[in-house]
């Protein structure tokens, strides 16, 4: 599963009953859904993970920032007009 981001998209943790949390990551089109594991251990294995994902996510947002620095685009608006297009 791959998820493009848009504009909105973003990440949090819910409770959706009592004593549960869930990391869930995404927007209206394509959700990431992380729960804790029942079995032995799995509190260990989920609290592994979303570090080791919150580690990569961060390397990962610092490279696209690089990136976005370091290119020249088309357009240079919000709305995706280049200042050379009238309306």
């Amino acid at each position: 599963m791959g998820i493009q981001p848009a504009t909105g998209y973003g990440a949090e943790v819910v409770s959706p009953s009592p004593g549960i949390r869930q990391l869930i990551a995404g927007g209206e089109d394509a959700t990431l859904v992380i729960q804790v594991p029942p079995r032995i251990g799995g509190l260990t294995d989920a609290a592994r993970f979303a570090r080791s994902l919150a580690v990569a996510a961060i390397e990962f947002g610092d490279w696209c920032e690089a990136q976005n620095r370091s290119r020249s685009f088309p357009f240079d608006s919000p709305d995706g007009h280049s200042s050379t297009e009238t309306d």
